[in-house]
């Protein structure tokens, strides 16, 4: 998998479960909560709000539902869309039942900007689709439905608005940058760590491979040893015999045991061992030699 690859499908994902989160418990929450809003704001809209949140919330649980279905970007772009579409209508429908341009509910427009600039990590090119849909939904039917008398409130709501939307697309912008740059240093460090796991394993096969060579080769020389026709005597440097083979009994009538821990001089004849060391001297400084003795 590619670095480009790897980053759409985390993306992908993250998507995934943020919307999700947002459309429910959040989305539906939210929307739901704020009947206490409609009650105290207007009472005499009460009902005809309830109707409307309540159609939105099933909307957006049913949209909840279908996203659930699988990981798919044309599936969350729909989702997206749909969902901001349905709650966005909501609250214009809300503006225009209760005082249209001057009316507090514009906020609403404001709760959706944050939710989906804020939380989702999406392109900049999606935020300013979503973003312009949410825009048009409000200033296309105040523009063709509502008398504008109050244009200093009118103007007001449209900046703060705007407002949101481009501070939304700066802190998108930052936030895209920071994640991608995050995914990338994952994606290369995943990357390392799966090279230093197949290096470990050639490794460990190399090793593996090695000590099977050398227990063969061990068995071979060991088979060479003991069935040697000649006697064979293994010294440390201080002249301690430290290993025999089989032939060692039938010439010397020691049995192995017996030797091994004793001194190579154990087996002179001479009383004066000083020829003796003097060659085994010039073994132990890599000459090769060969003499005779009597033992």
């Amino acid at each position: 998998m590619t670095k480009k690859e790897y980053i759409e499908k985390e993306l992908l994902s993250m998507t995934q479960t943020l919307m999700s989160l947002l459309l429910f418990p959040f989305g539906v929450l939210t929307i739901l909560f704020l009947i206490i809003l409609d009650y105290f704001v207007t009472p005499e809209n009460f009902n005809k709000f309830l109707v409307y949140r309540l159609i939105t919330a099933s909307i957006i649980l049913m949209l909840h539902f279908i996203l659930k279905i699988k990981i798919n970007k044309k599936l969350q772009t729909s989702v997206l869309i749909l969902g901001t579409v349905a709650i966005s209508t909501m609250v214009e429908m809300m503006i225009l039942s209760f005082g249209g341009h001057q009316s507090p509910y514009y906020a609403g427009m404001i709760i959706v900007f944050i939710f989906i600039l804020g939380f989702l990590p999406i392109s900049i090119n999606m935020a300013l689709l979503v973003s312009s849909i949410v825009y048009g939904i409000y200033i296309i039917p105040i523009l063709v439905f509502d008398n504008i008398i109050n244009t200093k409130i009118f103007f007001n709501n449209n900046v703060f608005l705007l407002s949101f939307a481009f501070g939304g697309f700066a802190w998108r912008y930052y936030n895209n940058r920071l994640l991608l740059n995050k995914l990338s240093l994952e994606y290369d460090l995943e990357k390392s760590r799966n090279e230093l796991r197949l290096y470990s394993e050639r490794l460990e096969e190399l090793v593996n491979e090695r000590t099977r060579e050398l227990k063969k080769s061990e068995t071979m020389l060991k088979s060479l040893f003991e069935k040697a026709n000649d006697t064979i005597i293994l010294t440390d440097p201080e002249g301690r015999i430290t290993n025999v083979n089989s032939k060692v009994k039938e010439q010397y009538g020691y049995e192995k045991e017996e030797l091994i821990g004793q001194n190579i001089l154990v087996l002179e004849k001479e009383q004066d061992n000083r020829l003796f060391l003097e060659r085994y001297h010039r073994l132990l400084n890599g000459e090769s030699l060969v003499y005779e003795t009597t033992h």
